[in-house]
């Protein structure tokens, strides 16, 4: 099982942010012509009935977890190629709990919702700051049509007013 590269250290600039997506989504010639979507951390929905995520536009439209125990974020991917699969995915997460780490799980499922011939892929964070999570290419067919998500888990808020978020994610299609 091939093990997707963490990039870390990244800046919350433009610049920065620019670098580590050029660097880990690879080079785009003329002939792999390539649809690159960015979606916003408030586009997840905290999951179940709770809704207790805290969604910032302030911060740059972020959602977070400022809860005292690990709340799960479910961030909808929108395709523009469902019948082809994707590329990367990459999930941009600031983890800033000393002794958990957020760990997130894109997946694709059938039409009905049911894991049943989907595809699913785990990537964690490895301590404190900002990183990047990377989700290679499906091994093999996915469903068509979907739906797709990320689900992330962000471990409780340690210090006041210091919560782990997710800043964005992105597809990369054919």
């Amino acid at each position: 099982m091939l093990k997707a590269p963490i990039i870390r250290g990244w800046c919350p600039k433009v610049p920065g942010i620019a670098m580590a997506l050029a660097l880990s989504l690879g080079a785009v010639t003329i002939a792999e012509a390539q649809q690159v979507q960015t979606f916003a951390g408030s586009s997840c929905q905290a999951s179940g009935s709770a809704q207790d995520l805290y969604y910032s536009g302030i911060s740059g439209f972020v959602v977070a977890n400022r809860q005292d125990t690990t709340r799960s974020a479910v961030c909808p991917i929108v395709r523009q190629n469902p019948t082809k699969a994707w590329s990367k995915i990459a999930v941009f997460v600031r983890d800033r709990h000393s002794t958990q780490d957020i760990s997130c799980v894109a997946q694709a499922r059938d039409t009905d919702g049911a894991a049943g011939t989907g595809w699913s892929e785990t990537q964690s964070t490895a301590g404190e700051g900002n990183q990047l999570l990377l989700f290679g290419a499906p091994g093999g067919a996915v469903p068509n049509f979907g739906p797709y998500t990320v689900v992330c888990s962000l471990p409780p808020m340690e210090e006041a007013n210091q919560p782990s978020y997710i800043a964005s994610y992105v597809i990369v299609e054919p």
